[in-house]
């Protein structure tokens, strides 16, 4: 679970940047990310709710490339979202 407390995201003025599709409010809400001390735990609380928006400084779009890109370079039919890939994709982004 993410503190709250320490999450840069919760009450920004510009909260909805997280959620966004516009690129403006992805590159907004991935450079408040890029400082904030609960990245890690944000990044594991995604994987488990639904991986939506920007999260841990990784954008939805982001994160489903690189799982892809990791999946394919691990097996051509592996579609799952396995730890060994997921380490990576953190290991890279974080």
């Amino acid at each position: 679970m993410v503190n709250n407390d320490l999450a840069l995201c919760q009450g920004d003025e510009r909260s909805h940047a997280w959620f966004s599709y516009d690129i403006e409010d992805i590159h907004y809400a991935k450079s408040v990310c890029s400082s904030c001390e609960v990245k890690i735990e944000c990044f594991a609380n995604a994987l488990q709710n639904d991986f939506m928006g920007v999260n841990a400084g990784i954008s939805e779009f982001e994160f489903m490339i690189d799982t892809w890109k990791e999946a394919k370079k691990e097996n051509e039919s592996n579609w799952t979202r396995s730890s060994k890939i997921l380490q990576g994709i953190l290991r890279k982004k974080l």
